[in-house]
């Protein structure tokens, strides 16, 4: 036995006894990384461009905190991780995976709602710390593990632009892309993915499924490379390959200023009628100014409507316009009665990660003239930006073409406001959609969905694992109840689900987030993974 093995022998024994608490045993093995293949300037090295990546074994106090998420539902036990700060090292990392037989997930943010990073006696590939953002030409590139919040930051301060992506600043934009990417100022300029130009990555088609060196595919390039491309515009993490770079092209501009709002009715306020007419107002709104020249597009909502314990809570809406501030009195007078505002918290508040008032009767910051806040955007941007921390989740979604049919608005009032789930943590978030992201066809990107004026995320948050099958009985009861067997397929009204709220438990998944695109997602797939060396409970099929 050479020393080797007697240190990896002493490695595993050691692992297993600091980490009883987790799981009986756990197995840790992997050889050493190979030296890298090409040696650089001792600058490249020292940005980690052609060095050696970081293996994290379970005996590493650094192992727990970098397998958790934001969903604290999911902590796998991985031969080790794989943290890695160059294209090179994912290279690397995966090779040396591949040659051990063992699988490869991939982590960049840790925001995946599903356990699809959970890798037990696999291979965890980290590459939060690539994080680089800069100019190439026309291309602004952001490294994979870039998190948004970084990304903002860069494009904002070095070149006065954005990219309309999502609010919570620690989402990795490695996925967060690859899944379409949609967030605050997407009715006014679209989706993240609709500005990507080009990928590197690392693909698995090569010697019987081995890793490729990262290469470079740009729209234009070739018929191979479009596809490529499209399919990382909306086609879901986790599919084709390890993402290492973005490229994108046309970034809009950054608004100097955004104005925000916020808005909270009390549940006791309302009666059934109430109810009904504020939902029906709120779609019906979307639906009427949805094109994509609407004057409307530079405003944004998301309302959340809680579930009511013993009557208590607040429906919340939160309003941000990067265009003209008077947008949002004119949607208040439409959507909202005059009895509703003068019965309403109106003003942004100090709230936690939750969307729950941190102080129960904390005053709202003082209102100037008008119902809006101007916020130089930096500062706007970053409201309501922090991640939630230390709970359990689960989540769904929905994609809606029309208002919402009374059948539906029934079943909210009876399960939100007069049901028996004993939780202020359930809710229904209902964000304003379209705009300019319905400006592009169903086909032009992998995101099939072109046609919705809103968009639905069902959330529900707990501490304790024992209350698991409560909480998740509740929000599949839920949603079983709101689009029966067959889940919010395409009918006129709904529009099926979005890839990047995953929720493994949906029917037909297949179709409810790709619709018609799914099999050319699947050539793309056969094309650079054709081994299927990246796989998860929702990946492309063969």
């Amino acid at each position: 036995m050479d020393n080797k093995e007697k240190n990896l022998i002493s490695q595993s024994t050691e692992q297993t006894s600091r980490r009883s608490f987790l799981k009986k045993s756990l197995a840790v093995g992997g050889a050493v990384g190979a030296a890298p293949l090409v040696l650089q300037s001792s600058a490249a090295q020292a940005r980690g461009e052609y060095g050696q990546y970081h293996k994290v074994f379970g005996n590493d106090p650094r192992y727990v905190s970098m397998l958790l998420g934001s969903n604290m539902r999911f902590l796998s036990q991985p031969t080790y991780i794989g943290a890695c700060s160059s294209a090179h090292e994912v290279y690397m990392a995966a090779r040396d995976a591949i040659t051990q037989g063992k699988r490869i997930t991939v982590r960049a943010g840790g925001h995946c709602y599903e356990g699809f990073v959970d890798n037990d006696n696999g291979v965890v590939i980290d590459i939060s710390n690539m994080d680089r953002i800069y100019k190439d030409g026309d291309y602004y590139v952001v490294e994979a593990g870039a998190n948004l919040g970084h990304t903002y930051k860069t494009l904002f301060k070095e070149f006065g632009k954005i990219i309309p992506a999502g609010s919570c600043f620690g989402v990795g934009i490695g996925g967060h892309v690859c899944g379409g990417g949609f967030g605050v100022h997407s009715r006014e300029f679209g989706l993240s993915s609709d500005y990507l130009a080009g990928v590197e990555l690392v693909a698995f088609n090569e010697w019987g499924g081995q890793a490729t060196y990262p290469r470079k595919y740009f729209k234009g390039q070739s018929a191979q490379a479009d596809e490529i491309v499209w399919a990382h515009q909306g086609g879901g993490g986790g599919n084709f390959g390890i993402v290492t770079k973005y490229f994108f092209k046309d970034l809009p501009d950054v608004p100097a200023f955004i104005h925000a709002q916020e808005i909270s009715i009390p549940w006791a306020s309302l009666d059934y009628t109430q109810f009904a007419a504020l939902l029906k107002n709120y779609g019906e709104f979307w639906t009427k100014n949805n094109g994509p020249e609407s004057r409307f597009n530079a405003l944004h909502s998301s309302m959340s409507v809680p579930n009511s314990v013993g009557g208590g809570g607040d429906i919340r809406m939160q309003l941000f316009s990067s265009g003209n501030p008077g947008l949002i009195d004119e949607f208040l007078d439409a959507v909202f009665s005059a009895s509703q505002l003068a019965q309403a918290k109106i003003g942004l508040r100090t709230t936690d990660h939750m969307g729950l008032q941190s102080q129960e009767d904390a005053p709202p910051r003082p209102t100037p003239p008008g119902s809006y806040f101007s916020l130089p955007w930096w500062y706007g941007t970053q409201y309501a930006a922090g991640p939630l921390i230390g709970a359990r989740g689960k989540n769904k979604s929905a994609y809606m073409n029309q208002p919402f049919p009374e059948s539906q608005i029934r079943t909210l009032w009876n399960e939100l406001r007069n049901g028996d789930y004993l939780s202020p943590g359930g809710l229904v978030q209902i964000s304003s959609y379209g705009g300019q992201i319905n400006a592009l066809s169903s086909s032009d990107t992998a995101v099939s969905h072109r046609s919705s004026v809103m968009k639905l995320q069902y959330q529900t948050y707990w501490f304790e694992p024992a209350q698991d099958p409560y909480h998740i009985g509740w929000m599949n009861g839920l949603y079983l109840k709101m689009y029966g067997e067959t889940g919010p397929a395409p009918d006129g009204i709904m529009d099926g689900c979005y890839v990047n709220y995953a929720d493994t438990d949906i029917p037909n998944w297949q179709y409810l987030y790709y619709k018609d695109n799914y099999p050319r997602l699947q050539q793309v797939k056969r094309l650079l993974d054709p081994t299927n060396r990246l796989n998860h409970a929702q990946s492309i099929e063969l």
